[in-house]
């Protein structure tokens, strides 16, 4: 009897393994390869928890073009700062902007070639969308701000609220507040422009129990304190003192606070 050499049989388990990459390989190609399961309009992993960073922008008065230019600056390092699948959200404020508002853009950052495994990703397909369908929504929301009128009022404080009730801002995980605004709130309630900016006289007004009920617990702020060359007599030390302690009234740590 001719018995067949052992080293002539297949190896089975090195074909199999052989089969698996060259599919790797494919789907890698042609960028077919899932990278979890995701809202296909907010970029967002449908399960589990991310970090969150709400951006507030306050519209209500004209932004000049070193506004504008030093905004897109700070929200591009903002864009490159992210974590992956960390939320965004840019919220504009305007008086018509406060009952249920929605952000500008509300996306997680879906990673781009940097963060692509190159044994079954494709960089190029993740760079592109990336690039189309997170970063060029943030920029367009950015350059709009140079064209909005100004408004009679500025509602700070409410959509300040508002922000910290909508539900995308819910999470265990980091959460982080950037204010761009002059902060000064005036309100036909209440008014930085007539009343000044006492904190103690402030908390104690009916008006104020709503702001102070909700809870910003261990939320970063970062201020960008637009400065108003008309209100130099308003934007004082006692009214950065006002929302440093509004912040830490709700349970809120201002980490830095930069004049623009």
């Amino acid at each position: 009897m001719v018995r067949r050499s052992r080293r002539g049989r297949p190896k089975a388990p090195f074909i199999a393994l052989g089969l698996v990459l060259a599919v790797l390989a494919s789907l890698a190609v042609v960028g077919f390869w899932p990278r979890g399961e995701y809202d296909p309009e907010t970029l967002c992993p449908t399960d589990g928890d991310y970090s969150r960073t709400a951006v507030l922008i306050d519209a209500t008065d004209a932004l000049n073009a070193s506004q504008v230019k030093t905004i897109r600056e700070e929200i591009n390092a903002l864009r490159k700062r992210l974590t992956l699948h960390e939320w965004v959200g840019i919220f504009v404020l305007d008086e018509d902007n406060l009952v249920l508002p929605r952000p500008e853009v509300a996306l997680c950052n879906p990673g781009d070639e940097s963060t692509a495994n190159p044994l079954y990703e494709n960089p190029n397909q993740i760079r592109r969308r990336f690039e189309r369908e997170f970063r060029a929504p943030i920029e367009a929301s950015v350059e709009r701000l140079a064209h909005l009128p100004p408004k009679p009022t500025s509602p700070i404080l409410e959509m300040i609220r508002a922000v910290a009730l909508d539900p995308n801002f819910d999470s265990t995980k980091d959460r982080r507040l950037i204010v761009i605004s002059d902060l000064l709130q005036n309100v036909s309630e209440y008014s930085h422009y007539r009343q000044g900016a006492d904190f103690d006289q402030w908390r104690n007004m009916p008006y104020a129990s709503e702001f102070l009920e909700l809870s910003l617990l261990d939320v970063e702020v970062d201020i960008l304190y637009l400065k108003r060359t008309s209100s130099r007599s308003l934007q004082t030390h006692g009214h950065v003192a006002f929302w440093n302690d509004y912040f830490g009234a709700v349970g809120a740590v201002v980490q830095t606070l930069k004049p623009l």
